[in-house]
This record gives structure tokens, C-alpha cells and sequence, in this order.
């Protein structure tokens, strides 16, 4: 029992993350139907952002923290106002975005890689304290991580549910032309959701390279997060959330009782069983559904 729930700490706190780039994925797909495969340079960005903040600036970590989030804010915003809006004031077919997407994420993970180098880097020792309940240890650090990324979804859906600027994103989720008619400005619509997808995936950026290491290709774990949405429901925040919870304890408990090499087995079995008997994913939205 004591293992069980330690892969449930864990699973929930890997899962947390995974619903940061979850939910930046439903986002953007829910007013612009594509895929934004740009997330994993992002997550690349945020995780860089806050190291070099730390190690050669000499920031207090709240402050390299909010460093990297804004510096991936202003990336992801570059990139929707160079690679995507043009595509979408010529009305070009979602495929040529996603295209676009990969092609910027390629871009912008070779200019790191160039720059920077390959090699794996450590964040210095934030905190290596624990915390032990009933014979579970739960590291500090996974407790933060975990929190912050709470808080963060907690204060997106305030955002879009309590806001006027949110009622205007779920309109444009609904009919972005029919909004667009209506007086909602679709360019700062893609400002704000492009901003917000930078940030998520600039939190969840800077605790997986924490958690782990900071290199180019840390970013890889993005794809974890789309199987997550996909699952919830591609398009539904709250599905993405229920998703990446769902796929961050599965993983764990694989880890855990069986073993690490077939952890990604299990993770895409689950995907192809759901999409066998609930194309929608879990909570079954519809395209006319979102959000």
C-alpha cells in the first residue's frame, strides 16, 4: 500500500505538468482547430530561460521563474504573429499551420542546440528537503511543482469563465468567424491564448528541467502531454486536465510495479483503447464543444 500511494504522489505530481501543456494544446486547438507541435521548443525556452536566470544571472528563483515565463510568453506570441497569422489571414488549410509549427519548433530547437549546446545541465540544488507522511516521502519540489501548476490552471479557468476577455475566447472557440463578425478581434484573441499557451509551457518547462535536466530535447515529453489531451477530450480543458492526471499515474504505477521500459507501451495502449470506443475522448465533446 505504502508503494501504491507513493506512485500516486508522484503520479499526480508528473501528471500536473503534463496538464500545463495539456491544456495550452486544447487551448489553441479549440479556437484555431491545429495542433500547435510548437509547445515542445517552448517548454525548451522556458527550461533554458530559468536556468541561465539562476546560474549566470544570479536570480532569487521566484524572480528566474517569472523570467522564463515571460520570455516564453514573448516567443510564443513571436511565433503566432510570424509563422501562423499570416497562414490564417490567407485562410490557409490548418494542415499548412501545423506545417508551420513543426517548422518553428525545428527552428527554434536547433538555434538552442547550436548556441547552447547538447550537453545535460542540473539547476542547482533548490531543495533537496522531503516530506514524510506515514511512511510516504514526497519531495518538496514535486509538492511546488505540483501547487503552482494547480494555481496556474485555477487561475486560467477564472480567466476564461469570469472575464470578459475570457467570454470573448470562448465565443471565438464557438465560431471564430461568427465572433469575429460580432466585433471580437481575432488577432488579440491569438495574442492572449498564444501568450497564455507560452506561459503554461514555460512553468511546465522550468519543473521538468528541475525535475531532471535542461537540454535541447527535453521538450519531447510534449508529446506526452498531446496523448493526454487527446484523451480528456482534445478541445476540453477539464479533459485535458482529467487526462494528464489519468496518464501521469499510469505511468508511475508501470514504473513502479512493472517497469520503466514499458511504461510508454501502456501510455499508447490506453490511447488507442480510447479512441477505439470514445473518438471524443473521455468526456465525449463534440467539435461544437470547446472548452
Amino acid at each position: 500500500m505504502t508503494l501504491f500511494l507513493q506512485q500516486l504522489v508522484s503520479g499526480i505530481s508528473i501528471g500536473s505538468v503534463y496538464a500545463l501543456l495539456a491544456v495550452g494544446y486544447a487551448l489553441v486547438y479549440s479556437v484555431f482547430s491545429f495542433t500547435n507541435w510548437a509547445f515542445d521548443a517552448f517548454m525548451v525556452v522556458g527550461a533554458f530561460g530559468a536556468f541561465y536566470a539562476i546560474t549566470d544571472f544570479k536570480l532569487p528563483i521566484p524572480l528566474a521563474l517569472l523570467f522564463a515565463i515571460l520570455f516564453t510568453m514573448l516567443v510564443s506570441v513571436f511565433v503566432e504573429r510570424m509563422a501562423y497569422r499570416p497562414l490564417r489571414i490567407r485562410e490557409a488549410p490548418r494542415l499548412f499551420m501545423m506545417i508551420s509549427a513543426m517548422g518553428a519548433n525545428m527552428s527554434i530547437i536547433n538555434i538552442i542546440n547550436l548556441q547552447f549546446g547538447g550537453h545535460f545541465r542540473n539547476f542547482p540544488q533548490i531543495t533537496g528537503e522531503t516530506l514524510s507522511v506515514g511512511g510516504i516521502k514526497i519531495g518538496m519540489m514535486d509538492v511546488f511543482a505540483a501547487v503552482f501548476s494547480f494555481i496556474t490552471l485555477i487561475l486560467l479557468w477564472i480567466f476564461l469563465y469570469r472575464t470578459k476577455m475570457g467570454l470573448g475566447i470562448r465565443a471565438s472557440a464557438l465560431d471564430l468567424l461568427t465572433s469575429g463578425i460580432m466585433g471580437i478581434n481575432n488577432d488579440m484573441v491569438a495574442i492572449i491564448i498564444f501568450g497564455i499557451s507560452g506561459i503554461l509551457s514555460g512553468v511546465a518547462g522550468v519543473f521538468y528541467g528541475i525535475k531532471y535536466a535542461v537540454f535541447p530535447y527535453l521538450g519531447l515529453v510534449t508529446i506526452k502531454a498531446m496523448i493526454a489531451s487527446i484523451i480528456g477530450g482534445l478541445g476540453s480543458l477539464p479533459g485535458a486536465v482529467v487526462g494528464s492526471l489519468l496518464l501521469g499515474i499510469l505511468e508511475t504505477l508501470v514504473s513502479g510495479y512493472i517497469s520503466s521500459e514499458w511504461r510508454d507501451l501502456f501510455t499508447f495502449s490506453l490511447l488507442i483503447i480510447v479512441l477505439l470506443f470514445m473518438p471524443n475522448g473521455l468526456f465525449g465533446k463534440s467539435t461544437k464543444e470547446k472548452l
